[in-house]
């Protein structure tokens, strides 16, 4: 078997998200030594933003360039980051933390926090949803708009994410159809702007059914006003919500029935020196601010239990 590698921090964080960056710069300032461990991109789900308007300081910034600048200045702090998944969390007799990742390596320290934040929701009532997943399915208009260029596409939702993200996406593609099932829920200024575009077909009442090509999405089997249509898509976006990250953990007693992580105040869950903040937590607002929130709360208690 091959042997795997263990190092020694003060703290690990799970999810270089904002809430796990921020709390990571507040630790790294007070030379604790902390390792952030990330499963694919600093910033999570903020670097998939296209448009920021609503964050203290700036009038308008992408979340790419947000969640980079918070990456860099964890990174100056001093700051360790690992770019794997997290497989399991657990503890030991010195209620050490234990992260055992897909790399193979495990690593210790007296503290964790857990901010992982959410994942997407799959439409699996869509037919071949995840047969054309990287082939035409698409979470992320961010990461994968400029691929269909002058092409038509397809968002599926009906909240800000899916209308913010039609609107990045109008700029690039030949046209953007919002199929939004269950009513319009986005932002009425948001939905004015959709509206205004002349690429973009808002689809009330309506689902995708089925997906169809050969080797990549070409076009999709839609109910339209209860009238079955078919129509050439190149690709589709799904945007209709997002569940907790945290399948990792075993101890399901921290979790509640939607499967968040259940904190007090200070952002402790019922397991000594285990923290959990952002979006992953059991609250009732998931906002940026109020997810660095969490992070500088966790982060202050910590320093004072390690000073």
């Amino acid at each position: 078997m091959k042997e795997k590698m263990i190092q020694d921090f003060d703290v690990l964080i799970i999810g270089a998200g904002p809430a796990g960056l921020t709390a990571a710069i507040y630790l790294a300032r007070n030379n604790v030594k902390v390792l952030v461990i990330e499963g694919t991109n600093p910033g999570g789900k903020l670097a998939e933003q296209s448009k920021i308007e609503n964050y203290p300081g700036f009038n308008s910034i992408s979340g790419v360039d947000l969640a980079f600048s918070m990456y860099n200045q964890a990174k100056l702090q001093g700051t360790s980051f690992v770019f794997s998944k997290v497989t399991s969390l657990e503890s030991d007799e010195k209620n050490w933390k234990i992260l055992t990742l897909e790399n193979g390596k495990i690593y210790y320290a007296p503290f964790a926090i857990v901010a992982t934040g959410m994942q997407n929701l799959v439409p699996t009532q869509v037919k071949n949803i995840e047969k054309f997943n990287h082939k035409g399915v698409s979470y992320c208009v961010v990461c994968d708009g400029t691929l269909y260029k002058d092409k038509p596409t397809a968002i599926i939702g009906g909240g800000n994410s899916a209308f913010e993200e039609g609107l990045y996406l109008s700029a690039l593609a030949s046209e953007v159809h919002i199929f939004v099932r269950d009513g319009i829920i986005a932002e009425k200024s948001i939905v004015e702007k959709v509206r205004a575009q002349k690429n973009m077909f808002i689809h009330e009442n309506s689902v995708i059914l089925e997906i169809l090509g050969t080797n990549k999405v070409e076009k999709i089997k839609a109910s339209i006003d209860n009238k079955i249509v078919e129509m050439k898509i190149d690709a589709v976006f799904p945007y209709i919500g997002f569940k907790p990250a945290t399948s990792f953990i075993s101890n399901k007693t921290l979790l509640d029935s939607k499967g968040f992580i259940v904190v007090n105040k200070n952002m402790e869950t019922k397991e000594p020196n285990l923290f959990a903040i952002g979006d992953v937590i059991e609250k009732t607002v998931r906002q940026i601010t109020t997810a660095t929130n969490d992070g500088t709360i966790a982060a202050k208690l910590i320093n004072l239990k390690i000073s």
